[in-house]
């Protein structure tokens, strides 16, 4: 064998060993990195108590009432369609008061001979010319024929159905030549020159809203009108809870915009401004209910702490909570602000652990 070709077997040896050198090298490197379990965290931050709240809101009308006759009798005429505007004391409907009309006659009668009678009586008590027990019974006759008759011509007004307030005939009821039994529904008529909108709050945004000087601004949003907020002023409050719900309604009111047909039954979105007044009581901080886990040794959260770009180290730490409110759970200590809670995948992880954020 020449000399090149040893050369040659040399260089081709050496050649193979750098790469077998690298290639085990390059797997070792491989073999050395840590895969991280890659994690969602949430950055802790001070409620704030001025923050906007909104609810969802069901709008109704400042007044409204089912009509109903007092007597019954059959209907023979409506003065009014459904959507129409009545003023008070207008005649929305009424029965035929031929029958009341007899019965009137009948008691005019009556009483006119009842009178006729007691007045004469009046005169010859004076003169003893009858007794006292007759006088009482003729004095009587005339107070029962009296209350008769007072009774017959109410019956005949009840037989107009009269608007107690202005507003609009919202829905009908029955229909002409049916017969009516007294009470029973004839028209439902809603006041709608100032409309209520009803949310419902929470325990925990209830117990916080006080009465102050600066009460908060109040605005109400429709889908359907686009970019107008209209002005609320607070109306009541229940104070009792909701058997079901275990909330409490709260009534705004709003004048009724001439552009446009707000109607009882539609939805809106309230938001309130400054809704909140801080009592010193309140919850430091407030996470997400799914956050806090709890065990034999009490309630705790994971922190993760950065260690490097992108990597930090899983931390258990023991909290004080309180309730699930709308904000979240009351945080009452064991966290401060700017500590990176995990909010996913806490039974993947255990204390002391890396994972990429």
């Amino acid at each position: 064998m020449n000399k090149s070709n040893v050369m040659m077997k040399n260089f081709l040896f050496s050649a193979m060993c750098l790469m077998l050198v690298s290639s085990c090298s390059e797997q070792k490197e491989i073999a050395s990195e840590k895969v991280l379990r890659p994690v969602r965290t949430i950055t802790v931050s001070a409620p704030d108590l001025n923050r906007t709240h909104e609810f969802t809101a069901v709008v109704d009308a400042s007044r409204k009432a089912d009509l109903s006759f007092k007597v019954s009798g059959e209907l023979i005429k409506f003065n009014f369609n459904q959507g129409e505007s009545v003023e008070v004391g207008q005649v929305i409907a009424k029965l035929n008061d031929r029958d009341i009309k007899v019965q009137l006659n009948e008691a005019q009668s009556y009483f006119d001979k009842a009178k006729a009678d007691y007045e004469r009586a009046k005169n010859l008590i004076s003169t003893h010319a009858i007794s006292q027990a007759d006088f009482d019974q003729l004095k009587s006759q005339f107070t029962s024929a009296k209350a008769k008759l007072d009774t017959v011509e109410n019956n005949l007004e009840y037989t107009e159905l009269k608007a107690s307030f202005s507003g609009v005939i919202a829905k009908k009821y029955t229909d002409n030549f049916q017969e009516l039994k007294a009470g029973s529904s004839v028209v439902a008529l809603h006041d709608l020159s100032n409309i209520y909108l009803k949310i419902d709050l929470p325990e925990s945004i209830m117990i916080r809203v006080k009465r102050r000087d600066d009460p908060p601004k109040l605005t109400a949003q429709f889908d359907a009108i686009a970019g107008v907020n209209f002005p609320l002023e607070f109306k009541e409050v229940s104070t009792q809870a909701d058997d079901v719900t275990k909330t409490y309604q709260v009534t705004l009111s709003m004048v009724a915009p001439a552009e446009h047909n707000i109607l009882p039954g539609m939805t809106a979105h309230v938001t309130a401004e400054r809704l909140l007044q801080s009592n010193g009581s309140e919850a430091k901080y407030y996470l997400p209910a799914k956050t806090v886990l709890k065990d034999s040794k009490g309630n705790y959260v994971y922190l993760v702490t950065r260690q490097n770009e992108g990597i930090g180290v899983v931390n258990r730490q023991t909290v004080t909570a309180g309730e699930i409110t709308e904000l979240g759970i009351e945080i009452f200590a064991g966290i401060k602000q700017g500590d990176e809670v995990l909010t996913a995948g806490m039974s993947k992880v255990s204390n002391g652990m890396e994972v990429k954020y």
